[in-house]
Formats: C-alpha cells, sequence, structure tokens
C-alpha cells in the first residue's frame, strides 16, 4: 500500500482509495483506478467527499423516514420496519437519494426474490422511502425508482390452528425445556387465549387496557360489557367492535387483573410499578411486542407446531366463528368493510363439510 496524490488517500491493487472519517468507523472508500490519471481522481475524490456533506444522503433520509412516517404507524408495525430500515440504509449508505436508480434498487431486492413476503415487505417500505425524498425535493417529483419493480405476490395464508394445536401450544408456553414453570407462561397463555376469542390484532392487544381512559377513548379497554376494540389499520372507516362476555373471555380477564394485581402488592416499593395496560411484564412494565414474540417462538417450537404466525390466531378466531353465526358473525368480528373481504379472507383456513352422495 502506498500514499496517494493527497493526505488521507493511498493507492493500493492499482486503485486509489480515500478514508472517510466523517461518518462513525472510519472507512476507506474506494476511488479511481491509477490508469485513469490523476484528473479522474480528483473529479471523483471530490464527488465523494462532497456526497458525505449533503442533506440527501440515504442514511440520513431513512432516519427522516422513521420520524416522519413510520412513527405514526402500529408499535408492532415499526419493529418489523425498524429491522428493514436498518438494512437499507447500510445498502444504500454510499448513495445519496437523487442518485439511486430502478438497477439498484432491484439489484437490492433481488436476493429476496426466493421469499415473495419479505420481497414486497422491502419493497414497498423502499418505495414509501422514496416518495418522502420526492416531498423533500430530494428527487423529482414521480421518479420513484421502485415504481417500476414488479411485487412477487405471496399466496394467502391457509394455516389453520387447530383447538388441539392451541391447547398444546398454551402448556408449552407454561413449561420450559427443562421441565420448570416459566416466569412468562401464564401471561402468553392469556394473550393467545385473548387472541382468539376476541379476533383482534396482536398490536391492539398488548395495548389492551384494564379500564377506559377518558382521555383516549378509542384505545381498547374492558368494560362492562366486554372487551372494546377498534382496529388501527381500518382507524377511518371502521366502528369499535364490543367482544361480548363470555365465561372463557371473564376467566382470562381475571387472571390477567390477578397478575396485575400481584405486582401491585409486592413489598418494595421500586418493583411496584403502576401501569393501566393489562398485558404485563415480569417488571410489572408493559408487555413489548419483542418478549411476547420471543415467547411465542420458544412455546411453538416446543409445541412442534408447523409454521405458525400470531396473526394466524386472527383467522382461527374469524373461521370458527363463521361456523358457528355465518359470515356476517366473522365479518362484525374482523371489521372487514364488506362480507366478500372476510369470505375471501377465511375460505381456505378450513375445509367444508358436506354428506355422502347416498
Amino acid at each position: 500500500m502506498g500514499k496517494g496524490p493527497v493526505r488521507g488517500t493511498t493507492e493500493k491493487h492499482g486503485r486509489y482509495y480515500w478514508l472517510n472519517r466523517k461518518e462513525g468507523k472510519p472507512v476507506w472508500v474506494p476511488l479511481t483506478r491509477v490508469t485513469e490519471g490523476l484528473p479522474a481522481f480528483y473529479r471523483k475524490l471530490a464527488d465523494e467527499m462532497g456526497k458525505r456533506d449533503r442533506s440527501d444522503a440515504m442514511p440520513k433520509l431513512v432516519s427522516e423516514w422513521e420520524d416522519e412516517v413510520m412513527s405514526k404507524h402500529a408499535a408492532k408495525t415499526q419493529v418489523d420496519e425498524k429491522r428493514r430500515a436498518a438494512v437499507i440504509a447500510e445498502s444504500f449508505k454510499d448513495l445519496n437519494a437523487g442518485e439511486v436508480e430502478t438497477p439498484d434498487c432491484y439489484e437490492f431486492l433481488k436476493p429476496f426474490q426466493e421469499m415473495a413476503r419479505t420481497h414486497d415487505l422491502f419493497r414497498s417500505q423502499l418505495r414509501s422511502i422514496f416518495q418522502l425524498a420526492e416531498l423533500k425535493g430530494y428527487r423529482k417529483a414521480g421518479s420513484n425508482p421502485v415504481t417500476a419493480i414488479p411485487t412477487m405476490g405471496s399466496a394467502p395464508r391457509e394455516r389453520y390452528i387447530t383447538d388441539s394445536e392451541l391447547r398444546r401450544v398454551k402448556i408449552a408456553g407454561l413449561y420450559g425445556a427443562n421441565g420448570r414453570r416459566t416466569p412468562t407462561g401464564i401471561t402468553l397463555a392469556c394473550f393467545l387465549e385473548m387472541a382468539f376469542l376476541t379476533g383482534a390484532d396482536v398490536g391492539v392487544l398488548l395495548r389492551l387496557r384494564a379500564e377506559r381512559d377518558p382521555e383516549q377513548p378509542d384505545e381498547p379497554h374492558v368494560c362492562a360489557d366486554g372487551i372494546f376494540v377498534r382496529r388501527d389499520k381500518t382507524e377511518r372507516t371502521s366502528r369499535p367492535v364490543i367482544v361480548e362476555w363470555t365465561s372463557r373471555l371473564k376467566a382470562v380477564v381475571q387472571r390477567l387483573k390477578a397478575i396485575k394485581d400481584a405486582q401491585a402488592g409486592k413489598k418494595r416499593a421500586h418493583q411496584r410499578v403502576v401501569t393501566p395496560y393489562l398485558f404485563i411484564g415480569m417488571d410489572g412494565t408493559p408487555w413489548t411486542y419483542e418478549a411476547l414474540s420471543s415467547a411465542w417462538q420458544k412455546a411453538r417450537a416446543r409445541a412442534n407446531l408447523p409454521p405458525t404466525m400470531l396473526r394466524d390466531l386472527r383467522a382461527k378466531a374469524a373461521t370458527d366463528k363463521d361456523e358457528s353465526e355465518g359470515i356476517t358473525g366473522a365479518n362484525t368480528l374482523l371489521d372487514h368493510t364488506t362480507e366478500q373481504q372476510t369470505a375471501d379472507y377465511i375460505r381456505r383456513k378450513k375445509a367444508r363439510r358436506t354428506s355422502a352422495v347416498r
């Protein structure tokens, strides 16, 4: 490795490199080949040094998207978007928003083509990021580089959780691999039971309050007639739904309140945490999606269930409701705009029954 033409640069294997010290850990940035001459070297160096001083650098744009767009999404959605945002920022860190072209985005998404849902989630988020870039003037209007890239399209999920599987995963959550009781087993069992009985979204249930908050009356809460819920995804068009009391629903709420009372009754003051939420962790603070997901994945593995998602419980709730009360009951539970939406949602979940011809 030899010295480059100016301080902070070097020459290695026939190429010039510049040491960028402005963004955290120093990184050697490749410039031009030595054979291209000094004029080309100076132009490339000026471009690279100027690039990292501009306000439309991709990592900065991704950060602005998190603050201005992602922050308005549901808490559960933000967890996944945060992970994808980190991947996007790292992959495009050497480019400014105005420099990214369709082939760059296509090459970024190419490794995900075998995972249709993941591909489309990254595509959607990347498209949203460049929409913000247009609004901020980092790109010309109508120049979103993701628009021309088609979605992969994923087949509707057909997974139906049987009653037996639901019981198995609850028990698997109560006892760890060593056969001892797990600290969050009862909370997980209550969550799975609540998700099935109400058909509510995961993010909504994590915000379930023990009583109505006058300042936030539309937040999910326990009321006199049952469980009050309103979907985040359809806030503008949906009406609140009250899932009326049944013996099973009352039992799970009573168990959750007992957990809260036990936490509030701890002798040491610093161990007592007051929170309006019904689902709490071991320390008394609101249960997070990360903690729920970890407990669920471990329980699912111990129960030896096939690939299953927490949102499959919502599909089970709707399918069982359709079987007992018809499509209208399932539609009300899911809070879909039309019954056709509900029919499309549950039609593959469970085999229909019919009698033999003779």
